[in-house]
């Protein structure tokens, strides 16, 4: 009688063989750290696109304050912009201003223009914070006086 058979007619059953086996666990880890690294990597590029839309949102709002500082500026009279050198928002006494949530901070200064005495040199700076970093915009316009 044969190993095999005795061990059969026992009640016991031989054992399958694992070598076909080998390293499934290794492909079954390497493909679930790849879904791990894909998961973070979306995260991360999820958080570098939203920081950037927040920061793409800010500077565009620093470009209309601007535009509004500026056009406020030249409605005002002759008389008035050479009295006053700085020109804080709109004529207002502060310079803060709170716009979606950022902080902005708007002063211009009005100079006369170096070649003739028609034109004012407008310089307008608006300052403001994002992800802890200062951010700060320049803006430059010839006003024509009026008087």
């Amino acid at each position: 009688m044969s190993l095999s058979t005795w061990w059969a007619e026992c009640g016991f059953r031989l054992r399958p063989r694992r070598n076909n086996q080998r390293g499934f666990f290794l492909l079954e880890a390497l493909v679930l750290s790849f879904l791990v690294l894909g998961c973070g990597a979306s995260v991360a590029a999820y958080r570098a696109l939203a920081e950037s839309r927040v920061s793409a949102g800010a500077e565009i709002t620093a470009a209309y304050l601007a535009q509004e500082q500026n056009a406020w500026i030249e409605g005002q009279s002759a008389s008035y912009l050479r009295s006053h050198g700085t020109v804080l928002w709109c004529g207002e006494e502060t310079a803060a201003l709170e716009r979606n949530g950022t902080q902005f901070e708007i002063s211009s200064s009005v100079s006369p223009h170096a070649e003739t005495d028609k034109l004012a040199s407008v310089e307008t700076r608006v300052r403001w914070q994002i992800g802890g970093r200062d951010r700060e915009k320049t803006y430059r316009k010839l006003v024509v006086y009026r008087e």
